[in-house]
């Protein structure tokens, strides 16, 4: 039971759970089929309502086996028109609580609108029905006070909190877990600093979030101190402590690495995996696979021989594992600079399989332990320093959409130990990637030990734990994106085991390649100035600083004059920027072959003869002349902030690096945007891409070099001893020869290379049947999503099979 006291200072001493049930997701094409609302008074149920609503026509299948409501069950039910009074005056004025709520309050607001009376219809500048009521969201508390939780459905919060629902996805018992959900998130923000509450509502402020209110009910009531609320045992603490981190064994790595090898023992390699061998005594459940033992007894005999060696190992076959366990052999016997295993995946899925499930199962049972370190590029790790600067800064750095997406960071930041954005889950990042790049160290920002965050830096932890790691885990685009950076990140290295090595020339040529888009600019020029409703960017933040600091006038002056000039011509640049890319798409256009012109197209080739130059010359030209006026423009006001004495301006040292970090970005894009263009180079090959909207200007130039092959050799391969390319798919008619040559593995000594072909244990011809529909459009036809779509629609409803 909850203290009615507390929750009447939170004013939630009465309150209203809802819940609706709809034919489908848009609310102005589908309707409600159910609805439950419940008040509490004191934290207790009083008051339900409960109604089935006639939609007034066929429920879909899909809705009837997700709710289980048939259309027999609504043939009396009164229509919405009939019920909204009901509705109306049951919620009235009291505070409103749901589970998504914009999805509740959008379809019960639309339905209202629509079926209003004549006198209502009266009244034009009528408000929402629910303007007034404060309104509390599960889903926005739970994804700000448990970030790391791995789901926010309400079926995962319930069983997190222990609430047993009687069944799910209806409306009353949906209802009735929603309101229980909430009393549970308040206790956890009853047990949160106030100072963090205060924060919050600092954040939210000059926003329109309803959650703003709610902060400042509870800010006011942990401020009087009338209670003492002890900490609790903290699931959520060890939910990520167990599963979620970049480290495993840090603490095993030996003082001293050596400088020579010495071969391993194969045959106690492969016992690993034999009957009554270490994984099976281990794991009374392991099944023994002759083609994993053949698979870890050639990939150990390629370190001690430092060979390359080609394995193709069907699904099924265990190969993780094969790899795994004659590297970490490798290794913990060469502890050093020739001992080191870096393992590149090409999906997160297998990177965390690998970290999460695999390298933890054997650090578990092997005797000798090791230390493995998961390593990501530079925009998966949050910048302490740009995130305390942005909190601080947040007048000129957010704007209010941002600044309530950016909640759910607040107390992971407080709790995390890899600073790494995937592990929150609260904060989707592929959805607010916006948002993440104002928090991440960009190129030429990070100063490395001279930032005041360094003994705490996310990513130089990681880094800094990856070189002296026994096996280091990396993807396929930040190994290629540290060989163009020439070993940056990863510094020497000379083993290197490719798992999903089918993806590695596409990869390769997307990082040793270049190219260009309308984005690229227009997020460059919007971080040095936006002009919105709020002025952002960095000029502006520093504009501000300048006008406070306590700088002689002449310097000021200087400085100001500077910026007087900046803010315009980026203004400016983005508006020449909008007018070349739509001339570029225009012409590219013009140019795409009649037959394709109306498709949805991926790519095109095109050459220096096609005429872009020619005919875009006045556009590049005067696009160019813009971009390098702003580039020098750029360095002049660095220049002047470098030899402006040190703090003599607030955030001086972060804004002079932010400045040079987009400036260097510029300079990157005026090069690649005149090698595209120019498009002169022979062993290069350079291609468009087009929306498939006619109406949008988004095309995008890319250029990368024919001989991906060769760069191979030259950069990665010549430097390595051992390399291991695996795969379920790299043989064509069992054979490796397209993969070779692709690759570049043709162009080493043949006696160097080893090949393995290893076939599933799985019985493809008993167990799989694969039917391909030669009626589907091709898939570069504005038909064919469309197609597919009803064609996967009626799979599933006639096979009644889970999909």
């Amino acid at each position: 039971m909850f203290d009615h006291r507390i929750l009447k200072e939170l004013n939630l001493d009465r309150f209203v759970a809802l819940d609706v049930e709809t034919t489908g997701l848009d609310c102005r094409k589908e309707t409600i089929i159910e609805v439950a609302a419940v008040r509490f008074m004191n934290g207790e149920r009083t008051d339900v309502l409960e109604l089935l609503i006639n939609p007034g026509r066929a429920v879909p299948h899909s809705i009837t086996q997700l709710t289980g409501i048939e259309d027999r069950l609504l043939r009396d039910a009164p229509k919405f028109s009939d019920a909204r009074e009901d509705i109306l005056q049951f919620i009235a004025s009291d505070p409103i609580v749901a589970h998504n709520i914009s999805f509740d309050l959008g379809f019960l607001e639309y339905h209202l609108d629509k079926s209003k009376t004549e006198s209502e219809k009266l009244l034009k500048n009528r408000k929402g029905y629910f303007d007034a009521n404060e309104k509390h969201d599960t889903v926005t508390l739970a994804r700000i006070f448990l970030p790391f939780h791995p789901g926010f459905s309400l079926s995962k919060l319930a069983a997190y909190f222990n609430i047993k629902p009687d069944k799910t996805h209806r409306a009353l018992p949906d209802a009735l877990t929603t309101a229980q959900l909430f009393l549970e998130l308040i206790k956890i923000s009853l047990r949160t600093d106030f100072r963090d509450i205060r924060r919050f509502i600092e954040i939210l402020a000059p926003t329109d979030e309803p959650l703003k209110f709610y902060f400042m009910h509870l800010h006011a009531f942990l401020a009087s101190g009338k209670y003492h609320f002890e900490p609790e045992f903290d699931r959520e603490e060890l939910t990520y402590q167990t599963s979620l981190y970049n480290i495993i064994g840090e603490e095993d790595t030996p003082q001293n690495g050596r400088l020579k090898t010495e071969p391993i023992d194969v045959k106690e390699v492969t016992s690993f995996f034999d009957h009554e061998g270490l994984l099976q005594k281990s794991f009374g459940t392991f099944e023994h696979r002759s083609v994993q033992v053949s698979m870890a007894g050639e990939v150990a005999k390629s370190f001690n021989e430092s060979r390359f060696l080609v394995v193709e190992a069907g699904t099924g076959t265990g190969k993780s594992m094969a790899y795994l366990m004659p590297s970490l052999a490798w290794s913990l016997k060469n502890y050093g600079p020739f001992g080191r295993v870096i393992i590149s995946t090409n999906t997160k899925n297998l990177q965390e399989q690998l970290f999460y499930k695999d390298l933890p199962i054997l650090h578990s049972i092997l005797k000798k332990k090791f230390k493995a370190v998961l390593l990501k590029g530079k925009s998966n790790y949050l910048c302490l320093d740009k995130w305390f600067t942005v909190l601080n800064e947040m007048k000129y750095r957010l704007n209010n959409y941002e600044r309530s997406k950016i909640l759910p960071l607040f107390m992971w930041v407080k709790n995390t130990r890899t600073g790494d954005i995937s592990e929150n889950n609260g904060f989707a990042v592929e959805r607010n990637i916006s948002v993440w790049k104002k928090f991440i160290a960009e190129d030429n920002y990070c100063p490395g030990k001279s930032c005041k965050y360094y003994n705490h830096c996310f990513l130089w932890r990681a880094r800094n734990n990856a070189r002296d790691a026994h096996i280091v885990l990396v993807n396929h685009s930040l190994l290629f994106s540290d060989l163009a950076a020439e070993n940056s990140i990863l510094s020497e290295y000379v083993n290197v085991i490719f798992d999903e090595a089918h993806n590695i020339e596409k990869v390769a040529t997307e990082y040793l390649g270049v190219q260009v888009s309308i984005w690229d600019f227009r997020e460059t020029l919007q971080k040095l100035y936006s002009k919105e409703r709020y002025n952002t960017g960095v000029l502006v933040h520093l504009q501000k600083r300048i006008q406070l600091s306590d700088l002689e006038s002449s310097r000021k002056e200087l400085l100001m004059g500077h910026l007087n000039n900046l803010l315009p011509l980026v203004q400016t640049s983005m508006t020449v920027c909008q007018g070349f890319f739509k001339e570029l798409t225009s012409y590219l256009r013009s140019i795409l072959p009649d037959k394709t012109r109306n498709e949805f197209t991926s790519r095109f080739r095109y050459r220096s003869n096609d005429g872009l130059y020619e005919n875009l010359s006045g556009y590049v030209e005067e696009f160019g002349n813009y971009l390098k006026q702003l580039y020098s423009a750029l360095n002049d006001l660095l220049e002047v902030i470098r030899e402006t004495p040190s703090e003599s301006i607030r955030y001086q040292k972060q804004m002079y690096q932010e400045l040079l970090a987009q400036t260097s970005k510029l300079d990157g894009l005026i090069s690649n945007l005149d090698f595209l263009i120019q498009a002169e180079w022979d062993d290069w090959v350079y291609w468009f891409e087009l929306s498939g909207r006619n109406d949008s200007d988004d095309s995008r130039l890319y250029g990368a070099p024919l001989k991906i092959a060769e760069i191979l050799k030259e950069k990665l391969f010549a430097n390595l001893k051992t390399a291991v390319f695996t795969s379920a798919t790299l043989a064509v008619g069992r054979s490796f020869d397209y993969f070779k040559e692709r690759n570049g593995l043709t162009l080493l000594e043949s006696d160097r290379i080893r090949e393995l072909l290893l076939d599933s244990p799985f019985d493809y011809e008993k167990q799989v049947f694969l039917a391909i529909p030669a009626f589907m459009p091709d898939p570069r036809s504005a038909d064919y999503r469309q197609t597919l779509k009803e064609i996967l629609k009626q799979l599933i409803q006639e096979q009644r099979r889970g999909t």
